[in-house]
Parts: structure tokens; sequence; C-alpha cells
């Protein structure tokens, strides 16, 4: 079936090229592709530059109605792009945002958690021992200081 519409599509524009080649053989070259007879108010080439301007004239209003159906395309083309684009990341990104949210407050609450079970005891634990050693340090220098202090270079 696709050989089929490929081989009518071929024929089609075969034709449209037939059709195109012989008008503008007959109009400016006085060929004879196209037989007069099947068409009888056959187009002729331009006699004067009006008649040029007037084909011109026309010719770039074509072009300027064209370019704004392709500006038109174009625009409407964006539009359902920024729509689709919109569409993923309210599909994607967000529920990623939200588990990298989630993802973060676990992470901070087991921060919490080791900050509290296991970090405080260990900080409790060194205070005390930092807190004996000191006092005993204090008693050990205890006769040193009642004595008072040797001087330096006599023993």
């Amino acid at each position: 079936m696709r050989f089929l519409g490929t081989v009518i599509s071929a024929a089609i524009l075969l034709f449209l090229v037939y059709l195109l080649i012989g008008v503008i053989v007959d109009g400016y070259f006085g060929g004879n592709i196209v037989p007069d007879r099947a068409v009888p108010d056959a187009w002729a080439a331009p006699d004067s530059w009006s008649e040029w301007r007037d084909i011109v004239i026309v010719l770039t209003g074509l072009a300027w109605f064209l370019a704004g159906l392709a500006s038109l395309a174009l625009v409407i083309v964006l539009v359902l792009l920024v729509l689709a684009i919109r569409r993923v990341l309210d599909q994607n990104a967000a529920p990623a945002i939200d588990s990298l949210r989630s993802t973060l407050e676990s992470a901070r609450g087991t921060t919490e958690f080791v900050g509290e079970t296991v970090v405080s005891p260990i900080i409790r634990v060194y205070a005390v021992f930092s807190g004996v050693r000191t006092g005993l340090r204090a008693v050990t220098s205890l006769p040193d200081r009642v004595r008072g202090r040797r001087k330096k270079g006599k023993k």
C-alpha cells in the first residue's frame, strides 16, 4: 500500500513539473510543449516593464504571505514546545524535587539523631574526664604551691 502511494505521488509530481516546464517554455521561449488548443488563452511573456513590475509585486506578496504562514507555524510550534516542556517538568521535575527534599529532611533527622545519641554522650564523658584530670592536676600540684615555687637555676 505504501509503494502504491509513493508511485501515485511521484506521477502527480511529474505531471505538475511537466505543466510548469510547459508554461515556462511556452510563455517565454515560444515553444509548443503545451498545444495552444489545450489552453485557449495561453499566457505570454510580459512585453513591458510595468507588466514585469506587477509580476514582481504579486510574487513578493506571495512570498510575504508564505513567510507569514511560516512565522505563524513557528509560533504555534514554539507554544506547543513550551507546553510540552512544562508538562515534562511538572511530571518529572516536581517529583524529583520532592524526593530530594524528603532525602534532605531524612539526612537532617539522621544528623540530629547521631548528634543526640552518639556525640552528646561522648562530649559528656570527655568533659567529666577533663574535669577529673584538671582536679587531679590541682591536687597533685598543691604541695608545690604550698612550698613555693622553685627558682630557676637552683635545685
